[in-house]
């Protein structure tokens, strides 16, 4: 089995990224809920670091998971893009959950 054509891989990859900017936009909005739920109960302690935190875990689960098994099938475009993208997306909601506390 070969490896696939360059303009398929270009195609996936595209679609993958469509992909992971809505998945990272809606726990970027998860986040912000949570933020502003925290400025109006300074009572408790702020909730949005651990939702950061959960998004973390998504996020670079889901680079390991789906980057490494398409680069396991071959698919080097879209596995390098699905790293990049969602491992940059865990390091900068690890910011945001260490800025947090």
């Amino acid at each position: 089995m070969g490896e696939p054509s360059p303009l398929r891989q270009v195609a996936v990859a595209v679609l993958l990224f469509v992909v992971d900017l809505v998945v990272i936009a809606s726990l970027v909005y998860i986040y912000g809920w949570a933020g502003w739920a925290d400025s109006w109960d300074p009572v408790n302690p702020p909730e949005a670091p651990g939702i950061a935190w959960w998004a973390v875990w998504i996020l670079a689960g889901g680079a390991v998971v789906t980057g490494v098994g398409l680069f396991v099938l071959r698919w080097r475009i879209p596995g390098a893009v699905q790293v990049s993208v969602l491992g940059i997306g865990a390091i900068l909601f690890a910011h945001l959950a260490v800025r947090g506390r």
